[in-house]
């Protein structure tokens, strides 16, 4: 049975490289990213939301035909539908890790959250797995320098608490995006953005345990409330109120509790 075609589909960022200069890739340590110069001479740095596979090749001609709604429009950066490399990363880790796959995670998630990339520079074509991207524009090349606020992987541990609520006698913290959905979900068709983190405060001292973050992804946007992991617990069509996700977090709480009580502590 023949497989069904590999599409590129144009992939609309805020920037786009300049059609000499090649680009720059690193891998790992300390974080994966593409470097580049845009085509106004900005250096540009692309990051990766749960990077799963990274490949460089050479060539002048594209990988994959633009699909036909788009056929007639340059796109530097696109994805990839019907992907074989997608479809294969997902059976590698489905054969060889099963329910061991990220602390206990659904595999699935590469599936329903990934997406293959494909950035073209001249004679060069990056490629990517992962389950989003982020841009950051500097005047100099970026480098091996943190991820600055408000680059969405840093999440909202930089804002204060907007409020407390207490559960099972242990009281939590949250902290809220002040961002407003259109613009978040704008954001969110790039990579994921953190709604609400939620913690515990145990012995003096606060951990973030819980976030419910938004994606965009193909047009339609989902909510995913996230454990410590980031494994998603539940999933949402619209962005649930705190009092909606409440239920599950008092769960956890309540074995929070009683697992502090099996150890002799309040």
């Amino acid at each position: 049975m023949a497989l069904p075609t590999q599409f590129a589909h144009r992939l609309d960022l805020p920037v786009r490289a300049d059609s000499v200069d090649s680009p720059i890739v690193n891998y790992g340590d300390p974080m994966s990213a593409i470097h580049f110069v845009t085509d106004d001479g900005q250096w540009a740095r692309i990051t990766f939301d749960r990077l799963d596979s990274l490949r460089v090749s050479r060539g002048e001609h594209a990988p994959f035909p633009s699909h036909p709604d788009c056929a007639d429009d340059y796109h530097w950066a696109s994805t990839i539908s019907n992907s074989a490399w997608l479809r294969e990363r997902y059976e590698y880790e489905k054969i060889y890790y099963g329910r061991a796959y990220n602390f206990g995670g659904n595999v699935d998630e590469m599936i329903d959250e990934y997406s293959h990339y494909l950035f073209s520079f001249h004679d060069e074509f990056v490629e990517a797995i992962a389950a989003g991207i982020w841009i950051e524009l500097d005047d100099t090349i970026l480098g091996k320098r943190e991820m600055e606020i408000p680059h969405p992987l840093k999440g909202l541990a930089h804002l204060p608490i907007a409020e407390y609520f207490e559960s099972s006698g242990i009281r939590c913290f949250v902290r809220r995006n002040p961002t407003p959905t259109d613009e978040l979900d704008r954001a969110a068709a790039l990579c994921s953005q953190t709604i609400l983190e939620i913690g515990a405060e145990l012995e003096g001292s606060r951990s973030t345990s819980w976030f419910l973050t938004r994606r965009v992804k193909n047009g339609i946007g989902k909510t995913y409330l996230r454990s410590y992991f980031g494994n998603a617990e539940q999933t949402y069509d619209t962005i649930p109120s705190l009092q909606e996700i409440r239920p599950r977090i008092d769960t956890w709480l309540s074995e929070v509790r009683e697992r502090r009580r099996q150890m002799g502590k309040q």
